[in-house]
């Protein structure tokens, strides 16, 4: 079990990457679950109504949450970007981990049954996430979030091609010349 940041330290940029793709899984159900809670109790708030008395600066309770509940409300727009981030994340952590593979051809193999590895475990997230779409409520909570969905319909082909990009980095550091070294027939 991962207690503290130092074990994950251990394991290094594979664990960033397992990291990433749970996130980016749990991150959508999350927001999706924040932005349909903030949705429905805004429209709560709108349909009820009362007046308030001897009150100098509101009139009624639309007044008042006027300008203290809807600007929070206002904010579940900001839900739908942060999914974005993960997905982002999880794109820039593969692709540094390909970089970094290529510094060693047995990092490549290792590259190589990672990415494996990696778009089997995309195939279970997605198909759990398909029978989850097939709860009406569910699928409600998600229909903000279009990218986000489309992604994880789609998340095996996502994964691999993200990760064959990682690979072609890797192979692409691996291939590249050596500069800025000092060559001894230059020397004189």
């Amino acid at each position: 079990m991962l207690d503290t940041f130092d074990d994950i330290k251990k394991y290094g940029s594979l664990m960033v990457i397992v990291m990433s793709i749970m996130a980016i899984f749990l991150s959508g159900i999350f927001f999706g679950i924040a932005y349909f809670v903030m949705d429905t109790t805004e429209t709560a708030f709108q349909q009820s109504d009362c007046v308030i008395n001897n009150n100098v600066f509101f009139d009624s309770c639309q007044d008042l949450w006027d300008l203290s509940v809807y600007p929070f409300f206002a904010l579940k727009d900001l839900l739908v970007w942060m999914s974005f981030f993960f997905i982002f994340a999880l794109v820039i952590g593969m692709l540094v981990l390909g970089y970094k593979a290529g510094k060693s051809p047995i990092l490549m193999g290792f590259l190589m049954v990672f990415v494996t590895a990696m778009t089997y475990i995309s195939i279970e997230i997605s198909n759990i996430y398909r029978t989850m779409l097939e709860t009406d409520l569910f699928r409600q909570m998600m229909v903000e979030f279009t990218i986000y969905n489309k992604v994880m319909l789609g998340f095996p082909w996502f994964v691999f091609f993200v990760s064959l990009m990682s690979v072609l980095l890797s192979i692409a550091n691996f291939q590249r010349t050596k500069v800025n070294s000092s060559q001894e027939e230059l020397d004189y």
